[in-house]
């Protein structure tokens, strides 16, 4: 800085130029003042800018003659002419390229001499910038707070810094900042009741210095969110600790969910029901009351050996037995209970309702419920365990059969059989209808034959396995069994009405299969769950859900209707099949690639944290077969077709 020159800053722009005349000893109309930097204020904790200024003592008040030439000069701004004496040089004018210089109308580049004085002159500036105040009220989605915004942009004026006369002037211009409008807390009142805002609000706490930050945010009004309810809940008192189903769970469940193997007493109290809360209603900013969302209501059911309590918040066992849900229905059935093992010298063990076994389950025994639960405390080796109901094998099931659901089973493999048979059937009308126009020479019945030897050679096994699966299933333990062979159409088991006279015939053998199949699904499917530590060379078949505690599955076929879990073991050697569902488990087959298939018949998911090679997965008539072990594993349909995943990775479909 020069001795005619000083810097001042301060928190606003006067504030800088008080403080530069301070130290320059002058007065406002003694110096030009240059703002070198427009104040601001910080934000979210980032401190602001003060503001800056030149100021520069003034040469002369007004313009001077220059013995003999013109001059011009800048004074307030403005462009002054002192015209030369006789035989004197005009003044002139030089610029940069941000002023533009008409003269005469035409426009001048870099410097001007100003021949005719200051007629027909005419110069512009750089344009200004208005200062700009932007502000809105933004309501939050629920309308419990509505939030000020603004943003203040200064201004930008341009003016000729002012010059003492001189023949040749080099124009400058400076910048003067204009600051923004601020909003008033008047105006902020106003705007609060414009956008209709009436409730929660917080001007008292608003000030002049929140608003005259450069840009900012401000809660105007909250309202008050409704406090939500709690739903009616019911806690079954007689399930193993850990065990409480979630109240969706209670309701959806359709099968025998066996817990509590200690049986309860007369009297005991089954389960309790936790009434419904009410929420308690909102504001919002605009005074309209908010509803809390509804509550939802449940009640507690009871079938057999259970009733309610007065007041309908707890389920008594009116009978000693052990309890159950079916259906959403808690039950309690009167138990036979063994204290010992089931071997040769108990014999087979055959009853109605529900049996529990606190020992093992030995060779060539017979466990049997025609309508009840099963549970088993030890393990079971080389023995069959049969029921209507759920199974439960605490621990070990090793070289035995294990059947869950009665003749539930056997409806959901035969209709699943039928329906193979009835797709073979169509693909088969529709070949013929095709070529029986162009095999005139043919009898009907020997190009069935020719067609079925050809492209439609398993139709007469999958005949001939639904004959043998019915003969087996006849068991006189359970009633269905007659029910079901009841509703087979009688051409069903025989593969004499496949070679027909005409496509009619076929047509007519077609609408029979779907015929039983709909008069078999319209029986019902109990469904029952059967539950184990661990399987190693067994079969076993559920008609509801298949579920593995333990390290897993050993070359043993599995069959189950609803669904299969091992969430912390294997499934290595043999098959899981499950008609609709999800099939999991933590790992499938073995490094040394021990042949392993996991199958949904008609829809669902598989999933692995690990799959080894030659292991196939297989949904519907769509199959993958795996190379190499593969981790976190997936496999669905998307949009018909067979997908697989590994992690993020499609590796199929």
């Amino acid at each position: 800085m020069t001795n005619r020159q000083a810097m001042g800053q301060g928190k606003t722009i006067e504030d800088a130029i008080e403080d530069a005349l301070a130290k320059l000893g002058a007065k406002r109309n003694e110096v030009d003042v240059e703002i070198t930097q427009a104040p601001s204020k910080g934000l979210f904790s980032f401190r602001g800018k003060p503001a800056q200024v030149v100021v520069t003592l003034r040469e002369q008040s007004t313009p001077q003659p220059v013995a003999g030439v013109g001059t011009a000069a800048v004074v307030n701004g403005r462009l002054e002419y002192v015209p030369p004496q006789p035989g004197g040089s005009q003044p002139i004018i030089q610029f940069r390229s941000d002023i533009k210089v008409y003269y005469r109308g035409d426009e001048v580049l870099g410097e001007l001499v100003l021949t005719e004085g200051l007629d027909h002159l005419e110069i512009i500036l750089p344009e200004d910038v208005e200062p700009e105040l932007h502000y809105d009220v933004i309501v939050s989605p629920d309308k419990t707070k509505a939030q000020l915004v603004w943003k203040r942009t200064p201004g930008v004026v341009h003016k000729l810094m002012d010059q003492a006369p001189r023949n040749r002037l080099v124009l400058q211009v400076i910048k003067e900042a204009v600051e923004a409008p601020v909003l008033s807390l008047q105006q902020v009142q106003e705007i609060a009741e414009v956008s209709g805002l009436n409730y929660g609000l917080r001007l008292d706490e608003l000030t002049p210095e929140i608003l005259d930050a450069s840009q900012g945010a401000f809660d105007l009004a909250v309202g008050t969110p409704p406090k939500p309810g709690r739903d009616a809940s019911i806690k079954y008192v007689f399930q193993d600790e850990g065990a409480d189903p979630e109240l969706d769970d209670a309701i959806r469940v359709d099968h025998f969910a066996v817990h509590g193997t200690e049986g309860v007493t007369q009297g005991a109290v089954l389960a309790v029901k936790e009434p419904a809360q009410p929420g308690v209603p909102g504001r919002d900013v605009y005074g309209q009351e908010i509803k809390p969302a509804p509550v939802r209501d449940v009640e507690i059911k009871v079938g057999e050996g259970a009733q309610l309590s007065e007041d309908g918040l707890q389920a008594i066992a009116s009978v000693p037995g052990i309890a159950f849900l079916q259906g959403g229905i808690i039950r309690v059935k009167e138990v036979f209970e063994l204290p010992g093992d089931a071997d040769v010298s108990t014999g087979n063990i055959t009853m109605e309702g529900d049996i529990i076994i606190r020992g093992n389950v030995l060779e060539q025994v017979r466990v049997q419920s025609n309508s009840g639960a099963i549970v088993i405390h030890g393990l079971v080796s080389g023995a069959t365990v049969r029921t209507r109901g759920s199974i439960t094998v605490i621990r070990n099931v090793v070289r035995s059969q294990l059947y869950a659901g009665g003749a539930s089973v056997s409806r959901m493999r035969l209709v699943n059989m039928l329906q193979k048979i009835a797709d073979q059937l169509e693909g088969l009308i529709v070949a013929s209808e095709s070529i029986v126009s162009q095999a005139e020479h043919l009898s009907f019945e020997n190009l069935i034959r020719h067609l079925i030897e050809l492209k439609f050679s398993d139709l007469p096994k999958q005949i001939k396995a639904v004959t043998h699966f019915v003969e087996e299933m006849e068991d006189p333990a359970f009633e269905e069994a007659d029910a079901l062979s009841a509703a087979l159409d009688d051409t069903l088991l025989s593969t004499d009405a496949l070679f027909a006279t005409s496509i009619e015939g076929l047509r007519e053998y077609r609408q029979a299969v779907l015929s039983s199949v709909d008069r078999i699904e319209n029986m019902g499917i109990l469904e029952s769950d059967i539950k184990a530590g661990y399987l190693q060379n067994s079969r076993v078949e559920a008609s509801g859900a298949v579920t593995i505690t333990g390290q897993g599955c050993f070359y043993s076929t599995v069959l189950a209707g609803t669904g299969f879990n091992a969430p912390v073991g294997l499934f290595r050697g043999g098959s899981v099949t499950v008609e609709s569902g999800a099939i999991a488990a933590k790992e499938f087959g073995g490094p040394t690639g021990i042949a392993t298939k996991a199958s949904l018949l008609k829809s669902g998911r598989i999933t692995a944290s690990l799959v080894h090679p030659n292991v196939v997965f297989s949904i519907g008539d769509q199959l993958y077969k795996f190379d190499e072990s593969t981790p976190q594993v997936k496999g669905y349909l998307h949009e018909g077709i067979l997908t697989i995943y590994s992690g993020s990775l499609k590796i199929h479909g």
